[in-house]
């Protein structure tokens, strides 16, 4: 993959304090504090979590290990914390060793002639590469991890560790509850998505393809239902979980002993135990599995184990699975696309922008009901000179992507809530007549230089949105937008063609925005019970008026990532309490449905 340039976190260089640290004078994170600010920023988030005591592993276990014998895509058991999304996509990176080596470096250990109490771990952040350093304080209730740990080998610790690492570059614990599989795939890959309806798939056989060629090209696949709206995560009678993250970690073709030729592919649930698919080529279905000769049985890894991993026919993973992601490591696999010719590795080109959108400056939103509106966003322009290699259409693939910054980061200013805008790119061809060579950085194009060549679809609040467009020889303009007009947000943009092309932003340079900084929460909320706007109690008062039936949906502090405040308002307790925040702004009913595209 080549040399790597990392950054420092925090501008904390994992050499320099490895030489400060020893077995006798252990690091301690001044950055990510073993304290509640760590684990949690809302309110209420989960209760269990005032008991945790931070202790190292050797106050855990008398032999802790980072690693016992190798890293392996059942070393990661989901604890209490809303991040399956996360465990999936580690479970998958465990399956192709230069990537996982280079998110995890091996050369750590508890060997206490090295042992100094410090980690590091590496992300993949917006056009670069961190390194993330780390103490080894994990948060425990009754000398037990209550977060991501290895049920099998409880001495091993690189798992728990690397869920720290990312839960400090989220700001907190609570920071990495609920997400999209693809955005820690992203984050520890560089790789660009590509997201599925399993509704919208018209040709199965041609899906059966790309999800057969992504994966022979490492790219990393997740399915997951949508969740339920009522219960978090619920467990379906077949075994399957709603609002959960699932990694795909094989599809095959299996000649049966009659000769008959099935499509099966492999899932695992990242809770790691029983709780798996219980239908058709399960691991209790042995009508299916006598069928399948021992060999290749053996092939297939095979075990009827309560490990959370399983089998399933490829019809009814199709029918059972609503959404699918791939995170392809490069544009080389991006929909299922071969691009070896003649066997020479065929190279994409790339180019990327830092942008934003300020307002009253370049954010335009969507252009409704005005459509000049949407031309002051900031505007990208490309130069597509060669055709695809492989093709004799005479058109050239180019693949663009529009990736929202530091939105997990931002939950803290939205009291938990999804920070990712509703956004969109468009692609536009400039018309011939236009002699591009005197375009100034400055210059803004509209529609009546332009012919619309497509988008990535509707608004949607993703971090990232994908598009991929078969286009002929000429320039082009992209434009990234929100929704709303005057939304303000970073983003990056990722340009790649087959072809040879070039690109150029057309916006004068905006001014660096620093990351949000971690704050500690002061905003005041106010209860009362419709009988007086004096008689009000606090956030925990409240909970302990509700029922028990109803605190029990609430046994996380807040049903999904909604704070709880904010479901009493929808009437989930039944209107009988309400709340309002002082520092409530204009902004709350354009978010109220954001956490809606999580999965946990």
């Amino acid at each position: 993959m080549g040399e790597t340039i990392l950054h420092s976190y925090k501008n904390q260089i994992y050499s320099d304090l490895v030489r400060q640290h020893n077995f006798n004078n252990l690091f301690h994170d001044p950055e990510f504090p073993n304290n509640k600010s760590s684990l949690y920023y809302t309110s209420g988030f989960n209760r269990t979590l005032d008991n945790v005591i931070w202790k190292r592993p050797y106050e855990i276990c008398s032999n802790p290990q980072f690693i016992v014998k190798e890293a392996n895509r059942l070393d990661l058991d989901q604890g209490q914390l809303g991040n399956c999304w996360f465990i999936s996509a580690v479970s998958m990176i465990t399956q192709n060793g230069t990537i996982f080596e280079r998110v995890c470096p091996l050369d750590q250990t508890y060997d206490k002639r090295y042992y100094a109490g410090i980690f590091h771990f590496r992300f993949w952040q917006f056009g670069k590469w961190v390194d993330v350093v780390i103490d080894d304080y994990l948060p425990t209730i009754n000398n037990r991890l209550i977060f991501c740990q290895n049920i099998k080998e409880p001495n091993e610790f690189w798992a728990p560790l690397l869920e720290k690492a990312y839960a400090k570059l989220s700001y907190s614990y609570e920071g990495t509850d609920a997400g999209q599989t693809t955005d820690a795939l992203i984050d520890m890959t560089g790789g660009i998505e590509e997201s599925f309806n399993t509704k919208d798939i018209k040709d199965k056989d041609q899906f059966w393809q790309t999800i057969g060629t992504a994966l022979k090209h490492d790219a990393m696949i997740g399915c997951s239902i949508s969740p339920d709206p009522i219960e978090r995560e619920a467990k379906m009678p077949n075994g399957l979980v709603k609002g959960h993250a699932y990694a795909v970690t094989a599809a095959v073709r299996v000649k049966l002993t009659n000769g008959e030729v099935v499509q099966i592919i492999r899932c695992r649930n990242p809770w790691g135990n029983e709780v798996e698919w219980r239908g058709a080529w399960s691991d209790e279905d042995k009508v299916h599995w006598n069928t399948v000769d021992p060999y290749t049985r053996e092939q297939l890894r095979y075990k009827k184990q309560a490990d959370g991993e399983f089998w399933m026919p490829y019809s009814d993973w199709l029918k059972q699975f609503e959404q699918i992601q791939i995170c392809n490591l490069s544009p080389d696999s991006f929909q299922g696309q071969l691009t070896m010719q003649q066997g020479k590795h065929i190279t994409w080109h790339q180019t990327q922008f830092d942008g934003a959108w300020i307002k009253g400056k370049t954010a335009g939103g969507c252009g409704q009901p005005n459509i000049e509106n949407f031309f002051i966003n900031p505007q990208y322009l490309i130069n597509v000179t060669k055709t695809d290699i492989e093709r004799g259409d005479g058109l050239c693939t180019v693949i663009c992507s529009c990736l929202q910054k530091y939105t997990r980061q931002k939950r803290q200013q939205t009291a938990g809530q999804q920070a990712e805008e509703y956004i969109n790119l468009r692609l536009y061809r400039i018309k011939d007549s236009i002699d591009v060579s005197q375009i100034t950085q400055d210059y803004k194009f509209y529609p009546k230089d332009l012919e619309r060549q497509g988008d990535t679809g509707p608004y949607i609040t993703k971090r990232e949105v994908t598009g991929r467009f078969r286009v002929k020889p000429g320039n082009y303009i992209l434009i990234p937008s929100t929704y709303e007009q005057d939304r303000e947000g970073q983003f990056l943009i990722r340009i790649f063609s087959e072809g040879e092309s070039t690109g150029k932003s057309l916006n004068m340079e905006h001014q660096h925005i620093d990351p949000p900084s971690p704050i500690t929460r002061k905003e005041k909320y106010e209860f009362h019970d419709g009988k007086s706007q004096n008689q009000k109690f606090t956030i925990i008062q409240w909970y302990d008026k509700l029922p028990a039936t109803q605190r029990k949906l609430l046994k996380y502090g807040g049903y999904a990532t909604v704070s709880v405040g904010f479901l009493c308002c929808l009437g989930y307790c039944g209107k009988k309490y309400c709340c309002t925040n002082k520092h409530e702004n204009s902004q709350s009913s354009s978010i109220k449905n954001r956490n809606k595209n999580y999965i946990f």
